[in-house]
């Protein structure tokens, strides 16, 4: 892709250069004649030091056109990258309808790694629409808790907290029904009952079954989000998101931000066609800049 400066903004600066040339020319002219005025004694001659005043006004007036002319030089430039937003997005989202939300993570895939380990994970899906995207945001929430629930929980197993412990289970049993931990799901739900009958002995002596399967929980969504290869798994409809907000940027000249983001994207070898395009656009905005 090829873009040219703004020609609006190009024949507004040719018009300024041309009017002050006339300007020029009318104040050397005058300056002229008062000199000859001057010379055949029609003027006297100290009226040739008033010429004197001109030369600030000539570096003022030269000043001020080169101040405008960076500016509309910017201009140009914010100009040019708003017709390249607009164009590369075009051309972007005419690729992407031709590729499917899970094109990126293909989780399904991945995920068998949890059912040979016990979890569920089909039914989860099914409670989720089957939406991958939303079931590994779970996960990640889950795996974020991993150093604070256990000890939350080994906390409040106290005679006189034994009740926050039943309401802690509860969350956990919830968070465990819905990532598919059928094994954990059911450890919590026994934990949350006898701890809201105020069997404190009974959770004391069932402890260690609770922290094992949390710990073998914990274990295996970490392998499998190291499987993906991000911290935070990348679908195709998210990887758009952040496309759009690469264009965002650019409509509002915020050229760092989107190619800092275009950058992270091309990582994604999605479509030979795509990471041309994004490599197109990031040598259009360092050419743009660099004028």
């Amino acid at each position: 892709m090829e873009y040219n400066y703004n020609r609006i903004l190009e024949d507004i600066r040719q018009l300024v250069n041309k009017s002050v040339f006339i300007w020029l020319g009318i104040m050397a002219g005058m300056s002229f004649l008062i000199s000859i005025l001057c010379v055949v004694d029609v003027l006297p001659t100290e009226v040739l030091w008033s010429l004197f005043g001109i030369i600030p006004s000539v570096i003022i007036m030269l000043l001020v056109v080169a101040y405008y002319h960076k500016k509309a030089g910017a201009l140009a430039k914010k100009q040019q990258i708003a017709m390249m937003a607009f164009h590369a997005k075009k051309a972007i989202d005419n690729l992407q309808q031709e590729f499917p939300d899970t094109f990126l993570s293909d989780c399904q895939i991945r995920m068998r790694y949890l059912a040979k380990n016990g979890i569920d994970v089909d039914n989860a899906l099914k409670r989720l629409g089957g939406n991958v995207d939303a079931y590994n945001q779970l996960v990640l929430s889950f795996l974020g808790e991993s150093d604070k629930l256990e000890d939350a929980l080994f906390d409040l197993m106290q005679p006189d907290t034994l009740f926050q412990y039943g309401s802690k289970a509860h969350a956990l049993r919830v968070k465990a029904n819905e990532l598919g931990i059928t094994n954990l799901t059911d450890t919590a739900f026994f934990h949350e009952i006898e701890a809201y009958a105020g069997s404190l002995e009974i959770v004391r002596s069932n402890w260690k079954k609770l922290s094992f399967e949390l710990d073998e929980a914990y274990g295996v969504f970490f392998e499998y989000i190291n499987s993906l290869g991000l911290s935070r798994p990348m679908t195709f409809q998210r990887w758009g998101e952040q496309l759009q907000e690469a264009f965002n940027a650019l409509e509002t000249y915020d050229t760092m931000k989107a190619k800092r983001i275009l950058s992270d994207l091309m990582k994604y070898q999605i479509d030979a066609d795509i990471t041309k395009t994004l490599q197109s656009i990031i040598t259009n905005i360092d050419e743009i800049m660099a004028n």
